[in-house]
């Protein structure tokens, strides 16, 4: 499923064995309600999920980045126009092979 929701399938909780573990990750906004707890209850499903701390290491990465420590251009996949941004964010949220990271260049 593409856009700019969370979304968790219906299999995600089918999926595991009785007593099993179901670790949920993404982005999900507070006010999104769907999750089918009955399913999971009458499975006895054990559910990890949670938000990581990423401010904690913000200043931390950027200085490693500033440093020269870390080099992030080592992870862009894509370099495109910005005049190209509408398509290029249909293409990486399609997820379409090679869409991994992208680097807009406002210049270009």
């Amino acid at each position: 499923m593409s856009g700019d929701r969370g979304y968790l399938p219906p299999w995600a909780v089918e999926s595991p064995a009785k007593a099993g573990t179901l670790g949920i990750v993404g982005v999900y906004p507070p006010t999104d309600r769907f999750f089918p707890v009955g399913t999971a209850m009458n499975k006895n499903l054990t559910i990890n999920m949670g938000n990581g701390n990423h401010p904690r290491y913000i200043s931390k990465l950027l200085a490693m980045v500033e440093s020269r420590v870390v080099n992030p251009e080592k992870l862009v996949t894509r370099h495109e126009p910005m005049r190209h941004v509408l398509a290029a964010y249909e293409e990486f949220d399609l997820r379409r092979p090679g869409w991994l990271k992208v680097a807009l260049d406002p210049a270009a």
